[in-house]
């Protein structure tokens, strides 16, 4: 899982939907859930990037966003969670309530993908967004990105990778006034 991880990371960066040491994303393996460390490059992430978490732990040196990974595991049967900014997600989030993909792609993966909003870090947003994920497989959170969860990693990274694309389609045809 380790190596999917670097894999997915470094899709993030090439697809720009990271920055810096922007995102984070987790996964389960043997009956353990790892996350990346608070502050790493999910472009260039080793063994060490990660962090081991138990279900109602938190852990110091893990992403400050756990806590919502925590809860997309204990609402769901997904295997992996990952949260990134693409551009075009983070403008259309922050201007509408829900993105409503305008490509057939995203018409018939998504429908429409709602946009939560709520106090970073509060339990509030973390039930938020778990409950869309549970529904969806992901959600977007105003002004602050995807979150996306998947079987795996790479299933969680074309959710995110997808939205984003619905999300630039949608915002190149609000330019060109065609929406």
């Amino acid at each position: 899982m380790f190596e999917e991880a670097i894999k997915v990371g470094k899709l993030l960066a090439a697809s720009r939907l990271i920055d810096g040491a922007s995102g984070n994303m987790s996964f389960k393996m043997a009956g353990s859930i790892y996350i990346t460390r608070s502050g790493e490059n999910l472009d260039d992430l080793s063994d060490s990037s990660f962090v081991k978490v138990k279900p109602g732990e938190f852990v110091k040196e893990a992403s400050v966003d756990q806590l919502i990974h925590m809860k997309v595991y204990e609402k769901t049967d997904y295997n992996a969670v990952l949260h990134c900014h693409g551009v075009f997600n983070v403008v259309l989030g922050s201007l509408m309530d829900k993105i409503v993909p305008a490509d057939l792609e995203g018409k018939l993966y998504f429908g429409e993908i709602e946009v939560v909003d709520g106090q970073f870090g509060s339990p509030e947003l973390a039930e938020k967004i778990s409950e869309v994920i549970r529904m969806k497989g992901i959600a977007i959170v105003r002004n602050h990105g995807i979150y996306a969860a998947g079987k795996n990693l790479r299933d969680a990274y074309n959710k995110a990778s997808y939205a984003e694309h619905s999300c630039e389609i949608v915002y190149r045809l609000k330019l060109l006034d065609k929406l």
